[in-house]
């Protein structure tokens, strides 16, 4: 399975970058989490490329920002476990000590101050389409 047919970029793509591509995660653990995908399929992090691997604090750096100017989390954690998924990507999950009233929903953050826990859950479509379109704004 590729990362187009997991993570959807024609329909989550938050922003594209030269090497990387950020992804609107389709299951919302906390408010704005978002997969950060190597554009290169390869199975280990490895074999990222320097070229590819120096843009990414850029990457990481935009998306913080962003998280920041619409939902103000305190912390953000990174988790590239690849177990199901072979190819290389980090999972992105701002943090939370608070709850947030954001889309008519209470988003909170059962896991702070502790890492995220990678459980399934159910985000209804209309709420990714508008966090996806409050992300993507410039």
């Amino acid at each position: 399975m590729t990362f187009y047919d997991k993570f959807k970029p024609v329909d989550y793509t938050i922003k594209d970058f030269k090497h990387w591509i950020v992804l609107l995660r389709q299951k919302q653990i906390t408010l704005g989490d978002a997969v950060i995908v190597l554009k290169r399929e390869t199975p280990s992090i490895g074999n990222v490329t320097k070229e590819e691997m120096s843009e990414f604090p850029i990457v990481v750096k935009w998306y913080e920002e962003k998280c920041k100017s619409l939902f103000n989390p305190e912390k953000f954690n990174y988790f590239a476990a690849m177990m199901k998924d072979n190819f290389v990507h980090f999972h992105s999950f701002p943090r939370y000590s608070t709850e947030i009233n954001r889309y008519n929903i209470l988003w909170k953050d059962d896991f702070y101050p502790k890492p995220v826990s990678l459980i399934d859950v159910a985000t209804d479509e209309s709420i990714l389409k508008m966090i996806l379109q409050d992300m993507q704004e410039v």
